[in-house]
């Protein structure tokens, strides 16, 4: 997706239903790999996980602490555009990552954001706003935010909390491009096709929602007997007119070293994969580019 297209950027949203399948990791080595390769990406990584790891990663420390100190997080914008009325721009959220900082943005979460949604969810319901209203107004909020940034930017990227919460929701609704990461597993494809399901209708473009599959990306993928046969009766599943959702041809193998990194208390500003993992991540931002490329163009064919 190199920014000499001129074209508006391509929102990507990395979402599931269950934890610790790797959503985080995923996002932020897409936001780095799309942003690092010669350079051509500028990539915005929009943290909607009040875990705020991604926030952690990119930021650092140092200044994920003074961005949450000065109110310029996700969090503090929600809550001071809903709550409080107030007018405020997004934009005004931006911050350069800590390493590829040219090419390479983040607006930050913090661990508030849990507690302003459920703030939102009381304020709006107190004026007789339901739960899909409550995510309506969000997706409405982040739309108009997004048309003052899809210029500045080749791909926008939605980090997602586990689970579906109106954020999520609203995330999955403005997304190009939906990524669901999963461990080949049988727990971790409990829920997976009524994710998938779920997914499939949430858009705000209701003429483009029968379009919109979701991809699978298996991830942690392990040489087990297990792993095997759940991969492979996944790609059946992905497969034939009435399937559920489309699965990505690259697999993140099982390794030591993305796990070290995933859980490094030290990550002060980049993932250090080695070449093995920069390489795995390399061929899964190229089929990411290639469907939001085609998506892109398909719709403009049948506009």
């Amino acid at each position: 997706m190199p920014s000499g297209l001129n074209m508006a950027a391509k929102i990507i949203c990395v979402a599931n239903m269950k934890g610790g399948v790797g959503k985080t990791t995923m996002s932020v080595a897409l936001a780095q790999t799309l942003a690092g390769v010669g350079k051509r990406a500028k990539v915005l990584l929009i943290d909607l996980d009040a875990q705020a790891n991604a926030s952690f990663w990119l930021c650092g420390y140092a200044n994920l602490t003074a961005a949450i100190d000065s109110g310029r997080t996700v969090d503090c914008f929600l809550e001071d555009a809903i709550v409080f009325g107030k007018e405020v721009n997004l934009k005004e959220r931006v911050r350069p990552a800590k390493a590829m900082a040219e090419q390479l943005f983040v607006i930050p979460s913090s661990p508030n954001l849990r507690i302003v949604e459920r703030e939102l969810i009381v304020f709006l319901s107190r004026r007789h706003r339901n739960l899909l209203e409550v995510e309506r107004v969000a997706s409405d909020l982040l739309e108009q935010q997004l048309d003052t940034l899809r210029n500045d930017y080749d791909a926008i990227i939605f980090d997602t909390a586990p689970g579906i919460s109106a954020m999520t929701e609203a995330a999955l609704r403005l997304s190009n491009v939906l990524i669901v990461p999963t461990v080949p597993d049988y727990v971790s494809n409990l829920g997976l096709l009524a994710f998938c399901r779920s997914v499939s209708w949430s858009s705000n473009d209701r003429a483009a929602t029968a379009k919109r599959l979701p991809w699978v990306a298996a991830n942690k993928v392990k040489q087990t007997k297990h792993h095997q046969q759940m991969l492979r009766q996944m790609r059946e599943a992905a497969s034939g007119d009435g399937r559920e959702f489309n699965m990505f041809r690259t697999e993140i193998p099982s390794s030591s070293r993305i796990d070290e990194i995933a859980s490094d208390l030290d990550m002060d500003g980049e993932l250090g994969f080695d070449a093995e993992g920069a390489a795995v991540f390399a061929e899964l931002a190229r089929e990411v580019g290639e469907i939001a490329e085609r998506d892109a163009v398909s719709v403009a064919a049948t506009a």
